[in-house]
């Protein structure tokens, strides 16, 4: 118990400063009995002491308080049966309660009963005795004290020694007692003769020592008298010393308060005064000795400004004060205004008049960040100090250099067109047709008819029109031409905002991220989108247009995006983004276009008039593959051409089992067996190695079907020359 008690006081009492004088583990009467109930009487521990019966309840965090009463509040206690565990408490209402032994419950009444008694109008106990018992251990202390009293007046040893010494003088006093008493009121007597007669003898001797006593009595009257002269010398010394003391006191204040008042107000003239003002007006921004005078200046008229931080709040609210920040923060608007007007100058002088793509790049204004660049730290100025102004000049450089961009995008997928289409003036990619190729004269990259899927020699085209492979790797370099194009202006113009206008970096705030830098994270990506709006729509629509000519262009498109995506100095910026979303498209369109192969081989028919030795979808796989080899070569983006052409040659097995299963004029086994063989070496030069396992399979269905050849054709006649011969 004395552990439940010491928990009990640490968790629950001790932040209110009262202490547990007795617990009792109780439950209500007729209730599950799970000992977690307790009945505490605690006191305060400051003066007056206020005592107090809580109801706490132990549960899985701990002990917990669940009732208060005041004991003033106790109105009767109930003790019922000595040999029964139950009691009634009656404070707001009448609680039953069952202890968990009889010795328990006797020291909690007993504890409440003396506690209880000290109040002025005590509760009643019924049935309880520890009235009378309280009674009967007063009684006790007292014949204890009696006793102690009775010892404390017994013989000491001297005396002792002197009642023996009269013992022994009468051998027989114990056996003759009436002789000896006797003897003794004779000595008494004798005694009692000899005291009255020193006693008259003493009686000068006695009246001398009154005299002496009486004079001693008046000596001690006049030291008395002069005694208490001086002590109201000494009064009125300490007095006056009191008061010296106090006036030093409040001398030593007042001067200490001075001081403080006077360095208080030095540090307010100090902290306010910006004597620089009339320079910072007239200063010449656009020389390198201005801007940086303005710089310091600026910082100094903001440390004064900021005077907050620095002075005790009420000094605020000082006439003086007021005035002097209000003056204050005409000069900063004022030269925010006067700076903005710079910053609107410089721009409108170094933006190019005229919009002009050379090598497919775009035009670079670093004209204009290179000038703007020495106002920096001015621009960190002005954005911590006039946000507003701040934000005009934000958005007159964003209406500026977006009308800049825009012309300068749009005449750049101008002159990427016509340097694709310079390449050959008869090609398709020159005459921009937009016939719809999706499975017309497409078969794995290069122009064959599959509008007959009976593959009608006759019906086939003569392969006019198709995309060879000098005018891809054209179309390819020149997008690669126009992404290094776009990535080096974009990323300059984003590493200018950071710079100068102090923006974050990022796209969207992360979830530990602060929500200041989270908004300024956002402002700089709507920023650049607004500056580059047009770029992810423009080469969106480059790419589109090209891919409707030759649909395998998609294949290039996703590897390129890929490579300048992927670039350290693209890393988390703004084109990146664009190029990742343009990337997702052409993963899109290839999926799509390796779809249509898949599709087209699943739907290819043979005609009943031709003799196929090498099925059209195995020979065109070899052209495919040498393409997209050519194009994934050393990119990251391979492992998606790897998986499509398990899917391909899926298809493609299943084709050649199927050809050979219809029954045309070539044997199904002569037909396994060649295009089998083909696709072998087919995957045998492509050396790739997730085709490993398909290359085996070629290899085995090549073997069982010439096996299949052996048997059935070249075994018959040896079958019916050896039944001649027997």
């Amino acid at each position: 118990m004395s552990v439940i008690k010491f928990e009990v006081q640490k968790e629950v009492f001790e932040r209110t400063k009262e202490r547990l004088h007795s617990i009792l583990p109780v439950d209500k009467l007729r209730r599950k009995k799970n000992r977690k109930n307790f009945l505490c009487i605690t006191g305060s521990i400051e003066r007056p002491i206020r005592f107090s019966i809580y109801h706490v309840k132990k549960t899985e965090k701990g002990f917990k308080r669940k009732e208060e009463w005041g004991l003033s509040a106790l109105k009767a206690a109930n003790y019922k049966d000595k040999e029964s565990v139950e009691f009634e408490l009656e404070l707001d209402k009448l609680y039953q309660w069952e202890a968990s032994s009889l010795e328990e419950k006797d020291v909690f009444f007993s504890i409440l009963f003396q506690i209880s008694a000290r109040l002025h109008r005590p509760p009643k106990f019924l049935r309880y005795e520890g009235l009378a018992e309280e009674g009967g251990d007063e009684m006790v202390a007292k014949e204890e004290v009696a006793e102690e009293e009775e010892e404390e007046f017994g013989l000491t040893e001297r005396e002792e020694a002197d009642l023996e010494k009269v013992l022994a003088r009468v051998e027989n006093a114990v056996h003759n007692c009436e002789a000896y008493m006797d003897t003794l009121a004779r000595e008494l007597s004798i005694l009692d003769g000899e005291n009255i007669q020193s006693i008259m003898e003493s009686e000068g001797q006695v009246a001398c020592l009154m005299e002496s006593l009486d004079q001693s009595i008046g000596g001690l009257g006049e030291v008395e008298t002069e005694l208490t002269s001086y002590e109201e010398t000494v009064g009125q010394v300490r007095r006056s010393l009191e008061k010296i003391e106090a006036e030093s006191l409040e001398l030593g204040v007042a001067s200490r308060n001075n001081v403080l008042l006077r360095e208080e107000l030095s540090g307010l003239v100090q902290a306010l005064q910006f004597p620089d003002a009339p320079l910072l007006l007239s200063l010449d921004l656009r020389t390198v000795d201005g801007r940086v005078k303005a710089t310091i200046a600026a910082h100094q008229l903001q440390l004064a400004l900021n005077v907050e931080d620095r002075i005790h709040p009420a000094l605020l609210r000082l006439k003086g004060v007021v005035e002097q920040k209000k003056s204050l923060e005409r000069i900063s608007r004022k030269f925010a205004y006067s700076l903005a007007d710079t910053f609107r100058a410089v721009c409108g002088e170094t933006w190019p008049k005229g919009i002009s793509v050379q090598n497919l790049h775009l035009p670079s204004l670093s004209v204009t960040h290179a000038a703007l660049r020495p106002y920096a730290e001015l621009s960190a100025w002005l954005k911590g100090a006039h946000p507003e102004v701040f934000s005009r000049v934000l958005e007159a450089y964003s209406e500026g250099t977006q009308k800049i961009y825009a012309e300068a995008i749009k005449e750049l997928f101008k002159e990427a067109a016509r340097k694709i289409s310079s390449v050959s003036a008869s090609s398709k990619l020159a005459s921009g047709s937009t016939t719809d190729l999706q499975l017309r004269g497409r078969f794995f990259g290069k122009t064959r008819s599959l509008a007959n899927k009976d593959f009608d020699t006759e019906s086939q085209g003569s392969g006019e029109g198709s995309i060879d492979s000098s005018e891809r790797e054209h179309y390819y370099d020149v997008l690669e031409e126009v992404l290094e194009g776009l990535s080096l202006p974009v990323n300059g113009e984003e590493a200018f905002l950071k710079e100068f206008f102090h923006l974050e970096a990022g796209t969207t705030p992360s979830s530990g991220t602060s929500p200041v830098k989270g908004h300024q994270a956002n402002e700089l990506r709507k920023f650049m989108v607004s500056l580059f709006a047009s770029v992810e729509a423009e080469l969106g629509n480059f790419l589109s247009s090209y891919e409707k000519l030759e649909p395998s262009f998609c294949m290039g498109g996703m590897v390129k995006l890929g490579e300048q995506a992927l670039r350290p100095e693209n890393s988390a910026s703004f084109i990146s983004v664009v190029f990742g979303t343009l990337l997702v498209q052409e993963k899109r369109s290839f999926d799509r276009l390796m779809n249509s192969y898949v599709d087209a081989i699943a739907d290819t028919r043979l005609s009943r008039k031709q003799k196929p030795e090498i099925l059209p979808f195995v020979a065109e796989f070899e052209d495919f593959a040498v393409m997209a080899e050519n194009i994934f070569e050393g990119s990251a983006r391979r492992s998606e051409l790897e998986k499509w052409y398990v899917k391909m040659l899926g298809g493609i097995f299943e084709g050649i089992l199927r050809h050979a299963a219809d029954g045309g004029k070539i044997p199904g086994e002569v037909l396994k067996m060649e295009n089998f063989h083909r696709l072998h070496a087919i995957l045998c030069k492509l050396k790739v190695g997730a085709l490993e396992s398909q290359r085996k399979e070629a290899k085995a269905k090549y073997n069982e079907a010439l096996n299949a050849y052996v048997t059935k054709y070249l075994g018959r006649p040896l079958v019916k020359l050896n039944v001649s011969s027997c």
